[in-house]
């Protein structure tokens, strides 16, 4: 292994599944024991340098305190806390050479392994910020593969009826590879799990460019097929900033008291909600329970646009 600090980048188009890869070699049992500390921080085309400083000295620190008045302090503070420790630090979506330019400087290269997380969908920032390791350019999803999601996200590890078969590669080719379109169209047909007709169906609803607005029209669909009182939980979800990790005790709450769900059916509107794809779980308890969750960045600008409507 290399003990030089190196940065590696994941290169995508948004919803083709750069987040989500990342996050799962973030929370990996191995990768967890082998660094000293990690830090996850969501950049986003608007962002504020010192927020940014500070999100991540808090998550190698722990301390939630801003103290410290003076910007470089926080800056040299942040460097001295990560120097002589093998960290990983994630820096989810990151638009401009501008935002790494604000952060490098408190990455400390001492020889021991530690390493940077980059994903961007700009193959020109990945190129900049390149240390050692060439970006990695996601590629979209194969037919066979797209079809194996589609599966594993609608049967949830059952087999697909035999009559489901000719019909359920036709709708995994039509997402066109875009991972966040198969996981929205999962949410869809889970509730007809054998119903050819409706797969085919969806299948010719799927427009052939998996634009943006291709992907609100997706996560519309999804919605509409939420019953009424899992949709304005849904909604409140997108008031977190990008790539929160909302802590689950606290959203039921919050919920309860927005008087969207009772105290008793409050878990398992949030497990219907993962369950149907627009929420994931980010952490759970040693026990299995959720502890942490987040909303997909395209679900929630989705959010966003129907709580202006």
């Amino acid at each position: 292994e290399p003990r030089d600090l190196d940065v590696i980048s994941i290169v995508g188009m948004a919803g083709q599944g750069k987040t989500a890869l990342t996050r799962k070699v973030y929370n990996n049992h191995y990768i967890v024991d082998h660094f000293d500390v990690r830090a996850w921080c969501s950049i986003s085309k608007i962002y504020n340098r010192r927020k940014l400083w500070l999100d991540i000295l808090k998550q190698i620190k722990g301390d939630k305190r801003d103290t410290v008045d003076d910007d470089y302090s926080i800056a040299d503070m942040l460097r001295k806390s990560l120097y002589g420790r093998r960290y990983l630090i994630i820096l989810d979506d990151i638009w401009e050479v501008r935002a790494w330019d604000d952060l490098r400087l408190c990455f400390p290269n001492t020889e021991n392994g530690s390493r940077i997380m980059v994903t961007t969908r700009d193959v020109h920032v990945a190129m900049h910020i390149k240390h050692h390791s060439d970006p990695c350019l996601l590629p979209f999803l194969k037919d066979e593969e797209s079809w194996e999601l589609l599966q594993k996200k609608v049967f949830q590890g059952e087999s697909c009826p035999l009559e489901l078969l000719n019909v359920g590669p036709l709708v995994a080719k039509k997402c066109n590879g875009f991972p966040i379109l198969i996981i929205m169209i999962a949410g869809i047909l889970s509730r007809k799990k054998e119903d050819p007709s409706f797969w085919l169906e969806v299948a010719y609803d799927i427009s052939s460019h998996a634009s943006v607005e291709d992907s609100m029209k997706m996560i519309q669909s999804s919605y509409d097929q939420l019953e009424d009182h899992l949709k304005p939980c849904l909604l409140y979800m997108g008031l977190f900033p990008k790539g929160y990790e909302i802590p689950v005790s606290d959203l039921l709450k919050w919920w309860i008291a927005e008087e969207f769900v009772l105290e008793e059916t409050s878990n398992s509107c949030l497990n219907d909600l993962v369950r149907r794809n627009p929420v994931m779980v980010s952490k759970r308890r040693a026990n299995g329970e959720m502890k942490y969750c987040i909303v997909l960045d395209q679900v929630r600008e989705f959010c966003l646009r129907k709580i202006k409507e």
